[in-house]
C-alpha cells in the first residue's frame, strides 16, 4: 500500500478533508460556504484516487475501453451530486451541471489536455474518424436536447401553442427525448466498442506497465466511489444552504455550470491531462469525448427518468438560451479543432480561453 500511496498525485492529501468535513458537518461548526469548500476539496482528493485506479485498469483494456471506463467512473461523481440535487428540487443546478459537464469536457478538459501535451510534444495525433463520429453524436444529442427547450421558451412564435399547453408538451417531449438518447447511447457502445472499434484507434501503440495489481485498483475504486457518495451528500447540502440561506452573490446557474461540473469532472480531467503529457493523446481524447457523450446521452436521460419516478415534479430538458448557445458553441469549436486528427498547445490554449469566456457569461448572469 505504501507504493500505491506514493504513486498517487499530490492532490491525494485532500482526502484528509473527508473525515474533517463529516465531523464539522454533524457538529454544525462551520458556515455553509466553508463546508461547501471543504466538501469540494474532499471530493477532489477522492477523484484523484478514482482517476488513478481507472487509469491502472485502462492500461489493461486499451484506449477505447479505457476512455469509456475513465468517463464512466469520472461521471459517477457528477451523477451522484446531480441525483442528490434533484432530490432537493434544485433543477436549475442539475441542468447547469449537465451544460457545464458537456462544455467542460469539450473545451476545458480537451483544451487543457492539448495544451499540456503540446508543451512537451510538438504535435500529437488521435483518430480522425473517431473524432468525427463523436462530434456528430454530440451534435445529434444537442439537437434532441434543444427540442423541449424550444417548446417551452419559444412557444410564442407558434400561434397554435399556448403558454398553458407548452409546459405539458415540454414534459412529454423531455421523457421521449430521454428514452431516445438512451437508445442512441446503447447503439454508440455497440458501434465504438464492437462493430467499428478499429475506427477509434490510431496506428500508434503506447505500452505502459501497470504499477498496481488489478485487485488493488478495483478495491480502491470501489472505496473511493463510496466515500464520494457520502461526501457528495454534504456537498449538495452545503450548496443548497449556501444558495438559500447565505448572502453569497453566486447564481445557481454559475454554481451548476462551472463549480459543480468542474468538481464532478475532476477525475477524468486528471487522467486526460496526465495521459496527454505522456503523449497518449488518443486516451486523453477518448476520455474527454466519452465523458461528454455519456453526459449528453446517458446522464441527462437518467436524471430525467429519475425525476419522473422519484419526484412529484419531473425535470424538463429545457435549458436557458445562454446554456444552449454555450453548448452549440462548444460543439462547433471542438469540431473544428478535432477535424484534422492533430493537436498542439495553441489549439488547446484557445479552447481553454473560450471556456473562460463562457464562464464569465454565467458568472454575470443574474
Amino acid at each position: 500500500m505504501t507504493t500505491v500511496w506514493k504513486s498517487l498525485p499530490l492532490p491525494k492529501y485532500l482526502m484528509v478533508l473527508v473525515p474533517l468535513t463529516l465531523v464539522l458537518h454533524y457538529l454544525h461548526a462551520v458556515t455553509p460556504l466553508v463546508e461547501f469548500c471543504l466538501a469540494a476539496g474532499a471530493i477532489l482528493g477522492l477523484v484523484v484516487v478514482i482517476g488513478a485506479a481507472t487509469e491502472e485498469v485502462a492500461m489493461r483494456t486499451g484506449a477505447v475501453w479505457g476512455g469509456l471506463l475513465n468517463a464512466t467512473f469520472g461521471n459517477v461523481t457528477e451523477l451522484i451530486i446531480a441525483l442528490l440535487a434533484l432530490k432537493r428540487g434544485s433543477y436549475e443546478i442539475v441542468r447547469g451541471s449537465i451544460t457545464g459537464s458537456i462544455l467542460g469536457n469539450l473545451l476545458l478538459l480537451l483544451g487543457l489536455s492539448m495544451f499540456a501535451g503540446g508543451i512537451r510534444h510538438k504535435t500529437q495525433t488521435f483518430s480522425r474518424t473517431g473524432a468525427t463520429a463523436s462530434v456528430q453524436m454530440l451534435a445529434l444529442a444537442l439537437f434532441a436536447l434543444v427540442i423541449p427547450s424550444v417548446t417551452l421558451h419559444f412557444h410564442q412564435f407558434d400561434p397554435s401553442l399556448s403558454a398553458s399547453a407548452a409546459a405539458p408538451m415540454a414534459t412529454r417531449l423531455s421523457l421521449a427525448v430521454a428514452i431516445i438518447l438512451l437508445v442512441v447511447y446503447g447503439l454508440n457502445l455497440v458501434f465504438s466498442l464492437w462493430t467499428h472499434a478499429f475506427t477509434f484507434r490510431t496506428a500508434e501503440a503506447h505500452v505502459e506497465t501497470p504499477r498496481w495489481s488489478l485487485r488493488t485498483a478495483v478495491i480502491l475504486l470501489v472505496l473511493a466511489v463510496v466515500c464520494v457518495a457520502l461526501t457528495s451528500e454534504l456537498f449538495v447540502d452545503a450548496l443548497d444552504r449556501m444558495v438559500h440561506e447565505s448572502k453569497v452573490p453566486i447564481s445557481e446557474m454559475f454554481l451548476g455550470v462551472v463549480v459543480v461540473a468542474v468538481v464532478g469532472n475532476a477525475a477524468e480531467g486528471s487522467v486526460a491531462v496526465l495521459a496527454a503529457m505522456k503523449n497518449k493523446m488518443e486516451l486523453a481524447f477518448q476520455v474527454a469525448m466519452s465523458s461528454a457523450i455519456q453526459v449528453a446521452l446517458m446522464v441527462s436521460p437518467v436524471l430525467v427518468l429519475s425525476s419522473f419516478i422519484f419526484t412529484d415534479k419531473p425535470m424538463l430538458l429545457a435549458f436557458n438560451p445562454f446554456e444552449l448557445l454555450a453548448l452549440w458553441g462548444g460543439v462547433l469549436i471542438s469540431a473544428f479543432a478535432l477535424a484534422d486528427g492533430e493537436s498542439n498547445w495553441f489549439e488547446g490554449a484557445m479552447m481553454v480561453l473560450v471556456y473562460v469566456a463562457f464562464a464569465c457569461v454565467f458568472w454575470f448572469h443574474p
